[in-house]
């Protein structure tokens, strides 16, 4: 019996990496650098592990105010511990993303 690869085929080449962990980008994500709702228009695409990582950890209000590019994100210490721990993991698998109990309840 054979194993299922479920991945791309052998000769397909990995996509582009995601700029926060650098992993090939198996499942992209469009990231508002600034939230839609409070204007933002460009978009940067990650994994989804860094977009959920990136929700998880600051508020719109911070993403609008201080956390609007990727070096910004990069320059806050916990995010980039997270970014850490996710870019030793598998890409094919979803990561688990707990919110910080300051973010939880604050949308603004």
């Amino acid at each position: 019996m054979k194993a299922k690869t479920g991945g791309p085929s052998a000769g397909a080449a990995a996509p582009d990496p995601c700029p926060l962990c650098e992993r090939p980008n198996y499942r992209p994500s469009d990231h508002h650098m600034v939230p839609k709702s409070r204007g933002g228009k460009a978009t940067t695409t990650l994994c989804s592990d860094c977009h959920r990582a990136i929700h998880a950890t600051f508020s719109n209000k911070q993403l609008e105010r201080e956390y609007n590019t990727v070096d910004a994100l990069l320059a806050h210490e916990e995010f980039r511990r997270m970014v850490q721990f996710i870019a030793r993991q598998d890409g094919h698998v979803s990561i688990a993303t707990r919110r910080d109990q300051r973010r939880r309840g604050r949308n603004g």
